[in-house]
């Protein structure tokens, strides 16, 4: 009554024995980048404030060793995060055989996402943010910014597109829950634009609307590259299924 299959069902215990080790392995990781991290603090303080080109002060006698500590954490969960990913999927993957050879390369794409994400806002939203930030006029008003709230702000910006560049792999899971009509997603996209702009503006720490359309114009070309995604996975599907047993 096995129909052909070999693999015997594990006892509860082993399963938690498995998951206890996938976690220590992802522990280890945020251990051991976090270790690294420190060892390499004053590139990854350098790399995080380049684009403000000013100087950071702190307010505490721990402000200095805190901050140092926060960056290394940082980098500890930025390495230990795919890892994570990975043997999660790894734990589920038995109770879903189908699509155990897709589960790398989700977790792969969600990280190529993320890098991305990562990268534009480094490099193009967070440094127009900045300059917006400077250079607001008042002559009675004079920044003294601290390295805590200048790693707070940073980190939440940064993690705030990584999240926002993985909408092209949440199109393809709720296409695989339910597929989708590439025509119907173009024909409501007038209203993804319009909600790209609302997030814009509450995500984006400043009211201009330049930073705003830095931010939006990402999530709409995002649906769009979204809407390709799903047009080619439907069609290889039902190529598939056209193809003779």
């Amino acid at each position: 009554m096995q129909g052909g299959t070999s693999q015997k069902a594990q006892p509860f215990s082993e399963h938690v024995r498995e998951l206890r080790r996938r976690l220590l392995i992802a522990v280890a990781a945020l251990i051991l980048g976090s270790v690294a991290g420190y060892l390499i603090h004053g590139t990854l303080f350098s790399i995080l404030t380049k684009p403000l080109h000013e100087k950071l002060y702190y307010t505490t006698p721990t402000g200095g060793f805190n901050a140092i500590v926060k960056i290394s954490i940082l980098f500890g969960m930025t390495v230990a995060v795919p890892v994570f990913i990975y043997e999660i999927a790894r734990f589920i993957s038995p109770g879903f055989i189908k699509y155990r050879r897709h589960a790398l390369w989700l977790v792969l794409f969600s990280v190529m996402l993320a890098s991305l994400g990562v990268l534009f806002a480094y490099y193009v939203s967070l440094p127009a943010a900045l300059h917006f930030l400077a250079n607001v006029d008042s002559n009675d008003l004079q920044s003294i910014i601290t390295v805590n709230e200048y790693l707070n702000f940073v980190i939440g910006y940064v993690a705030g597109f990584a999240l926002l560049f993985q909408l092209p792999l949440l199109m393809l899971l709720i296409n695989r829950i339910k597929p989708q009509r590439p025509g119907r997603l173009m024909r409501i996209q007038r209203y993804v634009i319009l909600i790209s702009f609302i997030v814009a503006a509450f995500l984006t720490p400043t009211p201009d609307p330049i930073n705003q359309a830095i931010m939006a114009f990402p999530i709409i070309l995002l649906y769009q590259f979204s809407i390709g995604l799903v047009w080619f996975v439907n069609r290889r599907r039902k190529i598939t299924v056209a193809e003779p047993a």
